[in-house]
């Protein structure tokens, strides 16, 4: 009983934090007038799961090391310890996961998005969740600290979305950045919503097509899934780094 209370008190928190947060991001991109809406909904729906998963992910990483012993630890297999891992990252994802799913079915009765949209978006902010989170895990494995964990995730999602304002300054030392243009374009997580909504093309906004050089070469968005299986790498890669270091870790502790 006190585990479920504490799953709804969790999922109340995070819904409530999560709401706060989308409502601050979605009135600036509306602001900077970055698209329609429901576009705009959608982009501050995946900053907000990028922002929470590191953090949820590195709270339970921390709270489940100090409740499992060292012997515990010990014996565990490699495998078991993997699965142990995963297990963590899914039921420290429940409540984002959660309030996505809430969120997406608000804008999908209350403004113009059809229900593949709404679909391919699930898929995105889920996936987005695994990988944001798994990075969240790692960090705290790394850092054994909570916050540190999380700003682990925001300092490689910051890179990852402001890449395409760095191509400015490495206009300066490279002829032609052509080449780039598609690398930036793959790794950005806020890209796969532009391809969700098609016919939107958010270079082409007044504030952005002033802050970067991309509008001025060729380029295509790539398609959501793909860039959804770039950050599932990513997540995968992560999650694999945990394992290890958390093998290392029980192996020093035995040698003791």
């Amino acid at each position: 009983m006190a585990a479920r209370h504490y799953t709804k008190k969790s999922f109340l928190v995070c819904t409530l934090i999560a709401t706060f947060l989308q409502w601050i991001i979605y009135q600036l991109l509306m602001h900077a007038k970055l698209g329609l809406p429901a576009e705009c909904f959608s982009l501050a729906q995946v900053c907000v799961v990028l922002i929470v998963a590191p953090y949820l992910a590195a709270c339970a990483a921390r709270f489940g090391y100090r409740a499992v012993s060292s012997m515990q630890l010990l014996a565990l297999s490699p495998n078991s310890a993997k699965h142990r891992l995963l297990k963590t990252l899914v039921i420290s994802q429940l409540p984002i996961l959660g309030w996505a799913l809430l969120s997406t079915g608000f804008i999908l009765v209350t403004d113009d998005m059809s229900f593949v949209q709404a679909l391919k978006m699930l898929a995105v902010l889920a996936v987005y969740s695994f990988s944001a989170g798994a990075v969240g895990l790692w960090g705290a494995q790394i850092f054994r600290d909570i916050l540190f964990g999380a700003e682990l995730a925001y300092i490689l999602w910051c890179f990852l979305v402001g890449s395409m304002f760095l191509l400015t300054p490495l206009e300066r030392h490279i002829d032609n950045i052509q080449p780039f243009v598609p690398i930036v374009l793959h790794a950005n997580p806020l890209i796969a919503v532009c391809s969700i909504f098609e016919g939107w093309n958010i270079f082409r906004t007044p504030q952005l097509y002033e802050l970067t050089l991309i509008p001025s070469y060729d380029f295509t968005y790539p398609a959501w899934y793909v860039i959804g299986f770039i950050q599932l790498l990513i997540g995968g890669g992560c999650l694999l780094g945990t394992a290890r270091i958390s093998s290392s870790l029980s192996t020093l502790t035995s040698n003791l």
